[in-house]
């Protein structure tokens, strides 16, 4: 009886506090013994994450993996990046090779609860589109019947070209390469007439070589919607809650134009939780804002006004300026 009674007692604490099922906190343990967060980017993702000649990583997605090192370690330079491609990205996550994935990785069905991995919070709100060369004289997807469109291999543009292509009723070629560099370099080598991503990443490659921007059209479609967000294992809540609230600390300081120039005072304005809840310490919030800034200042730094890309943001503006960027509350009620 005894024996039963201590099972029962351990089935209902486990009930009532399931991440003690999940080890909860163990990644961010071993983020803090190692002293630096090991952080999965893109590789040669222009605007996302890019090395620079002398070795720094820069980049919409390295400035949130900054942040994240911020509120873990207070040292957003504590960060080893590693560049993965779309191919090999979420299996490099699930044996362990990062803490997380900043890595312009769709967030879907399949693999929240198909693969087990859990997106703690959207980053960029993005849509696929498809690029083409001008000379083509193709302005919708049916104009591309005979010819071929390069996509990268284990994305979601596959299936989702593949699918428009169907419902389109062409006979339309998909050529699949593993890496960005290689997608580009079959596109720009007339090895197919279109290619296929995420618009952002289209875009801030045209971007980037502005004397070659009338050779390029997009076509008018938006093939589908591509909410890219940070993504982890699913064992480990404390640290699902840890990445979550980094990135939308940035979102709120933001809608309140609270950043990195910000006195103390502005900061103390924000009524940031203290650090007990989340495992961190108190401070941790300014910490995030004082070293990589708030969402705004991320986006035009890495891929708007202050870049050499332009970017518009689109929908990814604050909810009060038309975009869908609205923060969950987290101040005193």
């Amino acid at each position: 009886m005894a024996g039963r009674l201590i099972s029962l007692g351990a089935l209902l604490a486990l009930l009532a506090h399931p991440a003690l099922a999940e080890d909860a906190g163990r990644t961010q343990a071993a983020v803090q013994e190692r002293g630096y967060l090991i952080c999965g980017v893109g590789v040669d993702d222009i605007g996302f994450a890019t090395q620079t000649v002398n070795g720094n990583w820069v980049g919409f997605e390295v400035d949130l993996c900054r942040g994240v090192a911020a509120a873990v370690l207070e040292d957003a330079n504590a960060v080893e990046f590693v560049p993965l491609d779309s191919l090999n990205r979420l299996n490099v996550l699930a044996e362990g090779g990062v803490d997380v994935l900043f890595r312009t990785t769709t967030y879907n069905f399949a693999r929240d609860v198909m693969r087990g991995f859990e997106f703690p919070a959207i980053t960029y709100y993005d849509v696929q589109r498809v690029l083409v060369f001008a000379d083509t004289g193709a302005t919708r997807l049916r104009d591309l019947d005979g010819r071929t469109i390069c996509a990268n291999s284990g994305t979601t543009s596959i299936d989702n070209i593949r699918a428009a292509i169907a419902r389109a009723g062409i006979d339309t070629d998909v050529l699949e390469i593993a890496s960005q560099s290689g997608r580009w370099r079959a596109f720009f080598g007339r090895e197919c007439d279109a290619v296929t991503a995420d618009g952002s990443d289209l875009a801030a490659r045209i971007a980037s070589q502005p004397q070659y921007r009338d050779d390029f059209v997009f076509l008018e479609e938006e093939i589908s919607n591509e909410p890219l967000g940070a993504v982890v294992r699913d064992d480990d809540t404390k640290w699902t809650q840890i990445i979550r609230w980094v990135v939308n600390l940035t979102i709120v300081a933001e809608a309140a134009d609270v950043g990195q120039s910000s006195d103390a005072a502005s900061l103390a304005s924000l009524h940031i939780p203290g650090g007990a809840g989340l495992g961190l310490k108190d401070g941790w919030g300014a910490s995030v804002i004082r070293q990589v800034g708030h969402y705004g200042e991320i986006f035009d730094r890495n891929l708007g006004a202050g870049s050499d890309l332009k970017l518009p943001r689109g929908l990814n503006r604050l909810w009060k300026d038309g975009g869908l960027m609205y923060p969950l509350p987290m101040g005193h009620p």
